[in-house]
Parts: structure tokens; C-alpha cells; sequence
């Protein structure tokens, strides 16, 4: 199976967009081929949906047009796939040129006609309910078989000892940081160490402030952090060894590390800026919270306040944390087997059945 994976400028949608991929190989031998998507200079967001309600039916045209992509080209794909708002109206087109190719897209898609969308995977439950939707688990890249079974944390004594990942993220789209809050996060980290002896092993992103790094690279200087990743110097693509750590923390500002500490199958506590203006965002994290993940009816996500949160707090809450059990790319992959006529294998044809019977199935 022949597959067309759109990338944007951006890791995090790029990564959604290799996830399903990566699913999609689960249900057949797959041949991948990447595309980075630009739109041309005029083509921003509004126009694009400005040419797709009207004029953009010609779809040669406006790919050369808007993204100066050839179409004659490209080999004739089985499956388009793509994340990031830029990649919308680019599968769309080629799915047409193509005389109507599936397009598999990870996220919601607002302003288009999306009836030549095969399949939308939303974050949110309120958005399953929509045509050609299903609610996922955000993809990535992440395959939780790359690491082995976290250590079990369910009394204060446990944590002694324990690795504790800490992703640090930054100021994103409608969410904030004010520095009292980075000053906590500095002041947690410590006092988690010294109170109950886990070893952090923490890294910094490129939405992580400067100042805020080199607080953190204090910390690993006096001996506080067992490992130090500093984005500044390592860049992109160095922290997927973090997930192997028993427990995740992540600054709540990142939707796809919260959601790849569930697929790496450890138990993870998100830490929520007092700032935050995003209601799609805080219902999916607040979805995935009250999920089952484990199968044992305890929650293996919990978000804390980062400005009040004690060491004592955190600790407790990271003990009622039951490590993930599911398997998140086989439920991808059995969301996804229907909608290309695919069969889904052994028991994730199980889960397929479970999701579609569930208050939230495809439409």
C-alpha cells in the first residue's frame, strides 16, 4: 500500500501525521512517501479556504498554484495522509487529482467541505459525533514496544529511586506561562527530589524560555536532575528515550507529549498554567483524564496546578496513577481498518468493535 504523508513546518503535526502511518502499517505492508507542503506566498489560511469553497475544483491547478506542487509528479497514492491546517486543502486537491484517493486526517478541520475526508481522528469527544470522525488518542510516532514495563508506583517507598521524565514545554497558541509559575515548576522538581528521592530526568523544548532553561541547568549542576537535556544544544528528536522513565510530568501547554506519555504506557501528570484560553484543548486533556486506559477503572492521567502544587501533592497524586494498558496504535489502526476496507488483526478487531459501540463512535 502506497502511502502519501504531508508534512508541514511543524514536528508536532508531522509526527501526528507519521503515527497514522505508522497505523496504518499495522494493517498492511505500507510504502511511504513524504511530501512537505509550503503554501505559496499568497495562499494563507483564509485564501486557501476562499479557493476550495469556490474555485477549486481544478485541482492541478491549485496545487501548482498554492503549493507548487506538479501532480504529474507524484506516483498515484493509495492513502493521503496529513496534519496541520496547511495540509487540508493539499490532500483534498490531490485526493482529487487523483480521481478520489482516501485522505485520513489527524485533527479537526473547520471552514472546509470535508466530505472528501475519509477520516478526521479529533482529540475531543465532543467532535466524534461528527460525519467521518472518530475520537483517538492524539498519533505519534511513539511505539510503546520500544520500552520495557514501568516500575509500579503505589506507596511513598516506591518512589525512591523512581525516574520521573519531566518535558518541559513554553508559551503555545492561547496558553501562558508567567514566570511565577516557572519559578514553581524549579521549586517542585527540587523538593520532589529531596522529599522523596526520585531522579528526574528532564528535558527542554524550543517553546522552553531561555531563562528558564538555565534555571534547569542550575539544578542539574548542583546534582538535583539524574539526566539534563538542554533543547538548546541537543534539538528536536532527543526525548522519546525520556518515555522509558516510570512516570511522565509534561507542562500542560503540549497536547501531543501528554498524549505520547499514554501511548509509551506510563502514568502521567500534566502541569496546568493558571493561563490557559483553550477550550478544545482543556476538553481533550479533561477526556483522556476520565478515560480508562489501564482497564482497571483508575485513571492513568491527572492534571495539577503547577503555582500551588506541593511535593506532597504530587507525589500522592502520582501514586492513585494506574500505568496505562492499551495498546494505542492498535485502536488507531482498528478506527482506521474500516474506513479503507482493511482487515483489523487479532484483538484490535476487538477494540474496533468496542469503539463503535461506545457514546462516541465514527460517523
Amino acid at each position: 500500500m502506497k502511502l502519501l504523508v504531508l508534512r508541514d513546518k511543524k514536528p508536532g503535526h508531522f509526527n501526528q501525521a507519521e503515527g497514522v502511518a505508522r497505523a496504518v502499517g499495522r494493517l498492511a505492508p505500507a510504502e511511504v512517501t513524504r511530501l512537505d507542503i509550503r503554501p505559496s506566498w499568497f495562499a494563507h489560511d483564509d485564501i486557501r479556504k476562499q479557493v476550495m469553497r469556490r474555485w477549486g475544483r481544478d485541482a492541478r491547478y491549485w496545487l501548482r498554484a498554492m503549493y507548487k506542487v506538479d501532480a504529474d509528479a507524484l506516483e498515484k497514492p493509495d492513502v493521503i495522509i496529513g496534519s496541520g491546517r496547511p495540509t487540508i486543502a493539499a490532500g483534498i486537491l490531490i485526493s482529487r487529482a487523483f480521481g478520489g484517493v482516501p485522505f485520513l486526517y489527524s485533527g479537526g478541520i473547520g471552514g472546509y467541505d470535508t466530505r472528501e475526508v475519509s477520516l478526521m481522528i479529533v482529540a475531543s469527544p465532543r467532535a466524534a459525533n461528527y460525519p467521518r470522525c472518530a475520537w483517538a488518542l492524539i498519533p505519534s510516532i511513539v511505539d510503546p514496544a520500544d520500552y520495557a514495563l514501568p516500575r509500579r508506583l503505589a506507596t511513598l517507598a516506591d518512589l525512591k529511586g523512581a525516574e520521573i521524565a519531566l518535558l518541559v514545554g513554553g508559551t503555545a497558541y492561547r496558553k501562558e506561562w508567567p514566570q511565577n509559575e516557572w519559578d514553581a515548576l524549579v521549586r517542585l522538581v527540587r523538593e520532589v527530589a529531596k522529599d522523596y528521592g526520585v531522579r528526574w530526568r528532564v528535558s527542554t523544548s524550543r517553546r522552553t524560555p531561555d531563562e528558564v532553561g538555565a534555571q534547569l541547568a542550575a539544578l542539574d549542576k548542583e546534582g538535583v536532575l539524574a539526566e539534563f537535556i538542554d533543547y538548546r544544544n541537543a534539538g528536536p528528536g532527543t526525548v522519546r528515550a525520556l518515555y522509558g522513565a516510570d512516570a511522565v510530568a509534561v507542562t500542560e501547554d503540549s497536547m501531543s507529549m501528554l498524549a505520547e506519555g499514554i501511548t509509551a504506557k506510563r502514568p502521567v501528570i500534566g502541569l496546568r498554567s493558571a493561563k490557559v484560553h483553550d477550550g478544545y484543548a482543556s476538553e481533550a486533556i479533561a477526556g483522556w483524564a476520565m478515560k480508562d486506559w489501564s482497564g482497571t477503572g483508575k485513571p492513568s492521567l491527572a492534571i495539577v496546578p503547577l503555582a500551588t502544587v506541593t511535593a506532597e501533592q504530587f507525589a500522592t497524586t502520582l501514586l492513585s496513577l494506574e500505568p496505562p494498558r492499551r495498546d494505542v496504535p492498535a485502536d488507531l489502526a482498528a478506527l482506521i481498518g474500516p474506513v479503507l476496507g482493511l482487515e483489523v488483526p487479532g484483538s484490535a478487531e476487538q477494540v474496533a468493535v468496542t469503539a463503535l459501540a461506545t457514546p462516541h463512535p465514527r460517523a
